[in-house]
């Protein structure tokens, strides 16, 4: 589809300086190495507005329900003639959000118009699809006379079509939604890496050699956005590119003048501002090395586990231990040859039994409900009616329906964390408990979104009971079983559940040496260990430590 970019650039808009469209460049960029490593990059626009702008509390803003947020996808062409891979991915990131439109638009005859459809997914034979409402017009836009051939030279690195569209959204989110100044942002580059949405927040900054260390800026709308969607299970991150003071009036030669870093979401103490810091060179540009300037950094991927620590998507605070394993920072002296943690950041594959939809009988209340999610959302009401209906319910958006129509319970609120609680427990025994444990060493970290019927057993909340229920389960094994790093004179108890910080007198050197790798690095450069870790050479029992 060839563009009128000159009438598109002459749309008389509230923001007249172009920043928007030299930001493309560098994100253009980001986007090229991600095709080089073989990722798919979305060709759709995603915007995220927040609807109640008026809140003045950073965190408050921050840890609201997503209700406060609409997220709106744009593209030229019906959700059912999307290309496939495109599909795909609009649906796994869709899958955990709230409030998703989905608006067509077209250009014909000098006038520009909006078509939306409210977005919604289902899960079929294990991966999410698409299911959109019927279309509604939205508006459109007369497009006003412009040259037939404008200079694009500024801009020459940016695909036409990239160009266009990002003219279209712009006009779009400030003359058709319209949204405040500050509470919106696109999402710059979306990509499909394994069945794993990854979202990359790409900034540039002009710094002088000694102001390259120092923080920089994010909107709390920007970091929002993030932690929306690390907590409906993407992998986030944040490339910076670095350049030279004084040559941001050339973003192409900026480009090749700038150093890519991999940068990492923080709140900081007082005002709640948001700050980026850098992590580190990500050398080569891409997701491989935006990955491993992650992981050499504090704690191995800092940035997403203090983003996952602020996330608006729960409304309980962190557990101590949680909050601990990831806030703070990494000595600069830590043994090179210690790995930080690994995260799993999808319940998809042979992790799909962790999903809160996935069969798992639970019985509750005489009744016997056919996953952790339905028997969940039957003890949030009272009506027999109800309840009875989700015990035959295995569809996830006929059982939210059900849900929705049913009658809340009074005090659900403070009762979900504890019936949440008890129905992971019922639905973890025996096998799937075994199963449960066998997911250590890793860290979970893939909350689930459905929507707010849900809260309690859904995002960081559900997550964190899962991981102390895995941290009980795995501690009532290494007890039958022995023979473990549990029964070590040199292991004492986490944080988080199901891990131990060896405490060998060797330091990091000699755990490595009794038990390999199955020793991290936890918090302060401490070294950790899962409970199951079977006893290595350096093993020394409690009962001989004990003895005179």
């Amino acid at each position: 589809m060839s563009l009128p970019l000159g009438s598109l650039l002459a749309l008389p808009l509230p923001r007249e300086d172009r920043a928007h469209l030299d930001a493309l460049i560098s994100e253009a960029a980001v986007g090229r190495a991600l095709r080089a490593e073989g990722h798919h990059v979305a060709s759709f626009g995603l915007w995220a507005l927040r609807r109640r702008a008026h809140r003045q509390d950073v965190l408050e803003r921050l840890l609201r329900q997503p209700r406060d947020w609409t997220w709106l996808v744009f593209a030229p062409m019906p959700p059912g003639q999307l290309p496939a891979p495109d599909a795909e991915l609009l649906a796994r990131t869709v899958q955990g959000l709230h409030g998703v439109q989905y608006v067509e638009w077209t250009v014909q005859e000098g006038v520009l118009s909006f078509t939306s459809r409210s977005l919604r997914t289902a899960v079929v034979r294990g991966s999410p699809v698409l299911l959109p409402s019927p279309p509604r017009p939205e508006g459109s836009l007369t497009l006003p006379a412009g040259p037939l051939l404008p200079d694009l030279s500024r801009w020459a690195g940016v695909p036409a079509e990239q160009l266009g569209a990002a003219l279209i959204e712009a006009a779009y989110i400030e003359r058709m939604a319209p949204a405040h100044q500050g509470a919106f942002t696109n999402v710059d580059v979306l990509a499909l890496a394994r069945k794993v949405p990854v979202v990359i927040e790409v900034k540039r900054r002009a710094r002088t050699p000694e102001q390259e260390t120092q923080p920089l800026t994010m909107s709390p709308t920007q970091a929002g956005t993030l932690g929306y969607l690390h907590a409906a299970g993407c992998e986030v991150h944040v490339a910076v590119l670095v350049v030279p003071k004084g040559s941001t009036q050339q973003p192409d030669l900026a480009l090749g003048r700038g150093s890519w870093h991999a940068g990492a979401p923080v709140i900081r103490p007082g005002w709640g501002e948001m700050h980026v810091d850098l992590l580190g060179a990500a050398q080569p540009l891409g997701l491989k090395g935006l990955r491993r300037a992650r992981e050499h950094a504090a704690l191995g991927d800092l940035g997403l586990g203090t983003l996952g620590a602020t996330s608006p998507s729960h409304a309980e605070p962190l557990p101590a231990a949680a909050s601990e394993w990831t806030s703070l920072p990494s000595c600069a002296n830590s043994a090179p040859e210690l790995k930080g943690p690994q995260r799993l950041i999808s319940f998809t594959s042979e992790y799909r039994f962790l999903q809160v939809w996935a069969p798992a009988p639970v019985k509750l209340g005489g009744r016997v409900y056919p996953s952790p999610a339905a028997a969940f959302l039957a003890a949030r009401t009272l009506d027999q009616t109800a309840r009875e209906a989700l015990t035959e319910t295995l569809s996830p958006v006929r059982a939210l329906r059900l849900a929705d129509l049913a009658p809340v319970r009074a005090g659900w609120r403070e009762l979900r964390l504890q019936v949440a609680r008890e129905v992971l427990r019922m639905a973890y025994r025996d096998e799937r408990g075994v199963q449960l444990v066998a997911t250590l060493p890793l860290l979970l970290d893939a909350p689930e979104m459905w929507g707010p019927p849900l809260d309690g057993l859904q995002g960081e909340p559900g997550l964190n009971l899962l991981s102390d229920l895995r941290g009980l389960l795995a501690t009532e094994q290494a007890h039958r079983t022995g023979g473990c790093c549990l029964q070590c004179a040199w292991a004492h108890a986490g944080p988080p559940a199901g891990f131990l910080q060896c405490a060998h007198p060797d330091g990091a050197a000699g755990a490595l040496a009794c038990v390999g790798a199955h020793a991290i690095r936890g918090p302060l450069d401490t070294v950790r260990v899962a409970v199951t870790t079977p006893a290595g050479q350096a093993f020394r029992s409690k009962q001989a430590a004990q003895r005179p």
